[in-house]
């Protein structure tokens, strides 16, 4: 009997269906108090199947939970209200103050901080205000930090996202959160400590400071990642060093959660109870093993703190509680049991939870380890028969396998299964090394993370152990990465996969459990056997689409300040015109952006990638693009430097060809689709925008015109020419220097797509250019409006959706 699982499975399905159920308070109370009747109908007539009755309530409790984040009711004093105040993009903003809740995180060279608002100077006067916000300010700030009251000065806007398929939520991520305003603040300059914090949280963030200046001011190498691991600030880690650990199925390793909070619990458990067995006197007054157990949340909670218990941490703090108690409690026998009571705390302290990437995966691994290793213990373990024939020497070692190795094997393996699906879906990616590598990394995290602990204890007492502790985790540290490298750098360490379905994951997860039971229930054949070939029937599902439906699709992929365009031919051939881009490096458009919208659509390979002209908001992506799918050509106009991009295209073998008016196109018909390069004819000593090369692509009646940035001198090369298209993919952004009259008379759209970033700083696209557009009466779509935009043409009339809009 677990009557917990039940409750916890209602509980997060009814989180996760809430923001599609739309109630007013009454019905949603009045839902409730129906939902109750089953329950006391079973307390009045019991019977075996009761504890059915518990998910209804537990359900409409979920939905209550989360309601309010999704369709909140705010004061009119909120931080949200006050947007409007800060609109103009040549002002540096508005003025808030408020305590930090959270941070500095420092991310693509910029700081960001969660702010619970206290007032705002608005009208010349300060007034008080509530909510919270998410500062984002470029350039590394430390003047304030967890607990300061601070003030700062930025542009006030809603939390969004880019708005693609297949993209991370942020906007909801955010809101679920209780945020529901976003600050962006210019420079560091522009933020100062109004009153710095007191109380616990600014004693914890003056020993987290101390451990960070310890660690920094030591001779040890991997400082970051060691400082990831004690106080859970990642952002140094160098990027070839993170991909390594991604690649392998390790990157868990860098990010403090319930795994972490397990290892230090369990370390200290072993060493109280080897403490207390010192004493004859403890062993008969206490019982030693729960009185370890006890203590040892003691140093879990310790650690929370020092990570600054970001929610990841407080979970995997709440998850090690729950398991501790229930083992104090004699009711630890039932481990799915304990693992829904820990799921049932978390969920009510954190509603927004069940959407988290890291409480799913940590979910995952735990229920998977519960449920396989006993399993899959006795196909792995040496039977006693079988070592009695084996000798001492054999002996020795097959109990060292049964007790040692097998157990940690069983566990890598099952967390592994249990995981993989979940990190196809939100990562698009599969560790074939991975069962391997954590097979090293985790045993040795496991030694790593007790040492930074107590070296970091010996830091505020004594020096020298300290220090030696220190180096002793960094000569491990270094151990693991080189392994870890090692495993990075075979061929297929790890594949990328499209995006599954939830089916494919249900159908992947279903075939998992069958598989594992066939010898201990009958009827598992069976089920194996339907999910099989319900798979195989998914598989010949997908492969039939990607035949094409004779239709020409071009989706023009909300990037940002910068353009990406994905064309499907009727043949289903595929082109993708630029890569999206940013003017921070560290951004990356392909990985962030266009890659998981590809993989949204069951795409891996592209037939034609194009780039416009060598600037970075259109071909900054397309180096992940080149490294992590299969591209077969690559056409460019031949001016300027493709830097790392050419570097990927050369290592990958991908064809190279240089295009433009007067070259011929190494195809000119795709699936019935003419393909025709309309610039530049020659180098006419252009800047580069101008220079950029212009596309068209002609189905039947209907066409469209690819520009990228070309201005008014682009447009003038083309006066000559035929460039009659139905669709026109505005010139640079739809800036104030392009797009001149003449132009869009000769080429005559009926519909316009810009592609610009939301509230960029260049004003794009210009108010008289979308009057250019206005007066010859093409329909304007926008990327930063409408998100995605998907124009589907059978060569007889357009159809145009929008991912944000109806």
């Amino acid at each position: 009997m677990r009557p917990l699982v039940p409750v916890f499975i209602s509980l997060i399905v009814g989180t996760l269906l809430a923001p599609y159920i739309e109630l007013k308070d009454s019905a949603r109370y009045f839902l409730f108090a129906l939902s109750l009747t089953p329950l006391f109908i079973s307390i009045a007539r019991p019977s075996q199947y009761g504890w059915v009755t518990v998910a209804p309530p537990f359900f409409v409790i979920g939905v209550l939970l989360i309601s309010p984040y999704i369709r909140p009711e705010l004061p009119a004093n909120h931080i949200k209200n006050f947007i409007q105040e800060s609109t103009d993009r040549d002002s540096p903003g508005i003025a808030f103050e408020g305590r930090v809740l959270q941070g500095p995180e420092y991310s693509n060279e910029r700081t960001r901080f969660e702010v619970d608002v206290g007032r705002v100077l608005s009208g010349g006067a300060w007034k008080d205000a509530t909510g919270k916000a998410l500062v984002t300010i470029d350039g590394h700030v430390d003047i304030v930090t967890k607990g300061d009251y601070a003030v700062f000065i930025g542009r006030l806007n809603e939390p969004f996202g880019f708005g693609n398929p297949g993209e991370f939520d942020y906007a909801a991520m955010l809101k679920r959160r209780g945020i529901y305003a976003m600050a962006f603040v210019k420079d560091g300059l522009l933020v100062s400590k109004a009153e710095e914090g007191a109380g616990p949280t600014r004693w914890v963030e003056h020993l987290r400071a101390r451990i960070r200046g310890f660690i920094d001011g030591s001779s040890t190498r991997h400082k970051e990642p060691l400082k990831a691991l004690i106080i859970g600030e990642q952002r140094g880690i160098e990027k070839g060093l993170r991909d390594a650990f991604a690649r392998t199925g390790t990157a868990h390793i860098l990010s403090i959660s319930g795994l972490h909070a397990g290892i230090v619990a369990l370390f200290f458990y072993r060493l109280f109870f080897s403490l207390l067995k010192l004493s004859e006197r403890a062993l008969l007054s206490f019982n030693a093993r729960k009185l370890a157990m006890g203590l040892s949340l003691g140093p879990v909670v310790v650690y929370g703190l020092l990570s600054g218990f970001p929610v990841p941490a407080q979970r995997a703090v709440i998850m090690v509680a729950a398991f501790i108690a229930t083992f104090m409690l004699n009711r630890g026998r039932d481990w799915f049991n304990v693992l829904a009571l820990a799921g049932v705390i978390i969920v009510l302290a954190y509603p927004h939870s069940a959407w988290d990437i890291s409480f799913q995966l940590s979910f995952a691994s735990v229920a998977g380890i519960i449920y396989l290793v006993p399993r899959l213990r006795k196909r792995l373990e040496i039977s006693d028969n079988r070592l009695k024939g084996r000798g001492r020497v054999g002996a020795f070692f097959g109990r060292l396998w049964n007790r040692s190795i097998a157990p940690a094997l069983l566990v890598t393996i099952s967390a592994s299964l249990a995981t993989a699906p979940l990190v196809a879906w939100h990562f698009n990616m599969v560790s074939l090394a991975g069962l391997f590598a954590n097979m090293i990394a985790v045993p040795v995290s496991a030694l790593i993370i007790p040492l930074l602990l107590i070296s970091s204890f010996f830091s505020f007492l004594w020096q020298w152990p300290a220090e030696a502790l220190l180096a002793l985790s960094g000569l491990l540290f270094e151990i693991m990465a080189r392994v870890i490298r090692s495993f990075s750098s075979l061929p297929f360490s790890s594949i990328r996969v499209t995006t599954p379905t939830l089916l494919e994951i249900a159908l992947l997860y279903a075939l998992a459990i069958a598989l594992v039971n066939i010898r201990r229930v009958r009827i598992s054949v069976y089920i194996a056997v339907g999910v099989f070939i319900a798979i195989l029937v998914d598989f010949g599902y997908w492969t039939y689409k990607a035949q094409g439906d004779g239709a020409l699709r071009a989706t023009f992929i909300s990037v940002g300040q910068g353009e990406s365009t994905l064309i499907e031919f009727p043949d289903n051939r595929r082109m993708l015109i630029d890569g999206g881009g940013g003017f921070k490096s560290e951004f990356d458009a392909g990985e962030r952006i266009v890659g998981p919208f590809l993989w949204s659509r069951k795409i891996g390979s592209i037939d034609y990638m194009v780039a416009s002209h060598a600037q970075l908001d259109h071909i900054g992506g397309l180096k992940f693009i080149v490294d992590n799918f299969g591209v077969k050509e690559f056409w460019w106009n031949g001016v300027g430097d493709l830097k790392g991009l050419g570097d990927s295209l050369t290592e990958r073998g991908v064809l190279i060809r240089v295009v433009g008016k007067g070259r011929e196109l190494p195809v000119d018909d795709v699936g019935g689709v003419r393909v025709e390069a309309l610039h530049p004819l020659k180098d006419y000593g252009f800047n580069t925008n101008n220079m950029s090369l212009v596309l068209r692509l002609t189905y039947g009646r209907d066409g469209i015109l690819f520009t990228g940035d070309i201005g008014e001198e682009g447009e003038g090369a083309l006066a000559g020419e035929d460039i009659k298209a139905t669709v026109l993919k505005a010139p640079h952004h739809g800036s104030k220097g392009s797009s001149k009259l003449k132009f869009i008379q000769k080429v005559g759209p009926s519909v316009v797509v810009v592609s610009a970033g939301r509230n960029n700083r260049f004003g794009f696209p210009n108010k008289e250019t979308l009057e250019t557009y206005s007066s010859v009466k093409a329909r304007v779509f926008r990327t930063d409006l409408d998100g995605a935009i998907t124009i589907e043409t059978r060569g007889n009339g357009l159809q145009v959706s929008r991912y944000l809009t109806p």
